[in-house]
This record gives structure tokens, sequence and C-alpha cells, in this order.
């Protein structure tokens, strides 16, 4: 079990499970429930999970009706595939007349390059290998948040968690159409998997490492997260008190360096073709101007739905010069002057905006009953977090951390377009505590058990 101080125990269960079967089977008949338990908690449970992820999302293909099968992804048409295609063409990380292209990092083109040629490969349709990779990258985030909630809460805990999370619609969503979300998500879960498995069990060094380097990949794949080894240095620096302040910053530096080992090569590169250092990214920008604009700007597909007059005004003001919008600097210069001409408008504008990050879509359609399911969800993960807050210990330290992960994607998304789509990882990570009302000392599993036995 997990102590209050953060120790990892033993518990006689667990040291029972290691025995040898002659002692078991002079104990007795083993129950059912004692059966079920020990395959709750071991590595069968991870193909299981994995499978049933599988079928559930085949499942929401199959009932999902037609008119909402259309792919709504504009980015994977415009940007990602052509790039892709011009990757396997020997053209390099290039699109139309630009090389390198940076509107967006490359990782998720690069996995579309490796699907497209695996795909020609086998035989097999693009869009067959685009769906497989998008079933088993959903059943691996189920496993992922299934080992991570094992580990603080026990493996019945931990299954419901992962059945939560493998069943909520908007992640399902994701999986109907090409999306860099699910391969981010992947790269996300995991690294936090290893993460807090490294916290509760207390390593050091390597453990930070590759930590880091699996979220710089996750960063090349989507930069939302370019912040997030800052938010993880303060969990460390606050939850591993039992180290000298010299040794957790050592622990920060291996985070930060895994972080910069992983996007060094692809910063290099772009320098090196440019002359122009970048933040993963050239597309920011475009993405916060756009989010500021969302009320008035269709784009050709968003419904109007329409805002209140004064914030459409700002609006229209901020599209008005929207082509000398270049930069941050440029941007602050607008928004300093809209808010000291409409400061009511303004503030207006920027709470929608942090509404909106929980139930928006981009095409502005069906918000209502999204936001209707979202606070069901989000009331029964608030209860979870509480529950585990109190439990006290790692647990405590775990719900601080989620919410400090949570806070800096909504204050991401808030920054750009505020759509729910931004917030579904941060809204995985929140599924984990679905599992907080069962503490994991009911279940006799030792977190070194858990991932031992998930091989």
């Amino acid at each position: 079990m997990v102590t209050e101080s953060g120790q990892i125990e033993l518990t006689s269960a667990a040291i029972a499970s290691d025995e040898s079967p002659a002692l078991n089977e002079l104990r007795g008949p083993v129950s059912g429930a004692t059966h079920l338990k020990h395959f709750v908690g071991s590595r069968g449970m991870l193909i299981a999970i994995f499978a049933a992820s599988v079928v559930v999302t085949l499942g929401f293909w199959r009932v999902l009706p037609d008119g909402f099968r259309a792919n709504e992804q504009s980015d994977y048409p415009a940007y990602y595939k052509p790039v892709a295609e011009n990757i396997l063409a020997g053209r390099g990380i290039s699109r139309d007349n630009e090389n390198p292209a940076t509107a967006y990092p490359p990782g998720y083109s690069l996995l579309l390059a490796a699907i497209f040629e695996l795909s020609s490969w086998t035989g097999v349709s693009e869009e067959f290998g685009l769906s497989v990779f998008g079933a088993v990258g959903m059943a691996l985030t189920c496993v992922f948040i299934f080992l991570l909630a094992r580990g603080l809460f026990g493996p019945v805990a931990a299954l419901l968690s992962s059945l939560a999370w493998m069943t909520y619609p908007f992640a399902l969503w994701l999986t109907k159409q090409p999306n860099s979300e699910i391969p981010f998500m992947v790269l996300f879960f995991g690294g936090l998997t290893l993460f807090w498995y490294a916290m509760a069990r207390q390593k050091t060094t390597h453990w930070f490492l590759s930590c880091g380097v699996i979220f710089g990949l996750g960063m090349l794949v989507r930069p939302i997260i370019i912040g997030i080894a800052i938010v993880l240095s303060i969990v460390i620096w606050y939850g591993r008190k039992e180290l000298r302040p010299r040794a957790r910053a050592f622990l920060i530096a291996m985070l930060l360096l895994g972080n910069i080992a992983a996007v060094a090569p692809w910063e290099a590169f772009v320098y090196q073709r440019t002359g122009k250092v970048i933040p993963l990214s050239t597309n920011g920008i475009k993405g916060i101007r756009d989010g500021l604009t969302y009320g008035i700007d269709t784009k050709g597909y968003r419904e109007v739905t329409g805002v209140s007059p004064d914030v459409s005004l700002v609006m229209r003001d901020i599209m008005g010069q929207i082509d000398q919008i270049t930069d941050v600097r440029k941007l602050a210069i607008v928004m300093g002057h809209e808010f000291r001409s409409y400061p009511a408008a303004v503030t207006k504008l920027l709470l929608l905006k942090i509404a909106r990050s929980w139930y928006a879509t981009d095409s502005r359609r069906s918000e209502l009953p999204i936001l209707l399911i979202q606070l069901v969800y989000l009331g029964l993960l608030s209860w979870g977090a509480w529950r585990c807050w109190k439990l006290g210990g790692i647990h405590r330290t775990f719900v601080a951390g989620t919410l400090l992960v949570v806070f800096y994607f909504w204050g991401m998304t808030v920054l750009v377009l505020s759509i729910l789509r931004y917030m579904i990882p941060a809204m995985g990570l929140l599924f984990v505590l679905i599992g907080a009302r069962h503490p994991r000392s009911k279940f006799g599993v030792t977190l070194l058990g858990d991932f031992k036995d998930a091989g």
C-alpha cells in the first residue's frame, strides 16, 4: 500500500501472491472473487483492456450516424497529408513552396508517412491503415490510464477508470477521422504513467530523463505541451521533499534535458534551413487570432450561433487588423487598445473563452448537448478528486499535480481557439481519479507489483 508519507509497502496479500503453488494448495480452494482480483491485477488484464477498447471503438464507428461520419479535420487534408506524401516522395518535410514546412511540428506527418508506406506494403488502403492506427492508439491510451490508476488505487479501481475512458464519447469522436490527438495522447499518457511511477517509487535520474524524452516526442506531435516540463518540475520540487534541494534540482534538470534532447534535432534542422529559432512551429499566432474572431469568421463550415453585440464589435475590430497581427507583441498592442476602448466586452470575450474550453466545437455544432454531458462527467471527476485528496500522501500529490496539468491545458486552450478537443488529454488524466473511491489498500497489490505484472 501507499503510506501517508508516500512510501511503498508490501501488503500481506501481495506477499502471499508470490508464495509457492504448493503452499497455496494447502490453504484450500481460492474463491472466485480472489481469482477475479488476481486476473484484474495481471498482465492478461492489459490485453483484455486493449481488446475491449478496440471493440468499443469499432462499435462507436458502427453506430455513428451518417451525418457525423464526415471528416471535419481541415488540418489533415490541407497540411499533414501533403507533408507526409512529400516525405515519401523524397522532398523532405515540405508543403507546396514551403521547405521546411513549419506550421506544425513534424511528428504527426512522419507518423502518417510511416502508415502510408506500411499500408502500401501490405496492400491495404490508406483509410484502413489510418483506422487501424486510430483504434490501436485509443486502446493504448486506455492501457496507460489503467496502469496509472492501478499504481495509485489498485486494479479494480483502475478497471473502472479505463472502462470510463474507453467509452467517453468525446475521446471516441477523435478516432473517427485522422487526428494528431490520438498519437499525442499515447505519448502523453505514457510519459505521465512513467512519471508518476518514478514519483511514487522515489526513482531518480534516468527515469526522469526518459520522461523528458517521451514528453519531448509528444511536443513534436502537438506543441500544446511545450511548457509541460515546467509544470512537472513544480510537482517534482514539492512532491519529492525527502530529497535535498540540490537533488530535486538535478531531477528537474534531467527532465528538462530529456525534453531538449527530443526536440533539438527538429530545431537544429529548421535553424539550418531558415536561420530562425521557432517554438516548435510557426502556427501559434494564427491559432490565437482564430480564438479571438471565432464568432464572426465562419470559415465556410462554422454555424453562426451569435455572440453578444459588444463582443461581436470587438471581434470585428480584431478581424479588421488581422493581417497586422503577426507576432505576440503586435497582438498585445491590438488587445491593449481594445481593452481600453471596450473593457467590459473584452472581459466577456475572455470569460466566454474560459467556459467554452470545456464544451465548444470548432464547427459550433451540438454545443448544448455536449455541455450537459460534460457537466455530468466533470461532476463525477470532481468528486473523485476530492476523495483522492482526502487519502493524503502520494494520492494528494497526484491530485495537486493533475490539477496543475489540467490548468496548464486550460490556459493553453483559452490562449488559442477554445474548444473541447484541446482539453481531451487533460480530461483523460482526470479519469484516473474515478478510482479514488476505492483506496488501493483494499486490494492488496503494491505499486511495484502492478508495474512488474504489466511487463
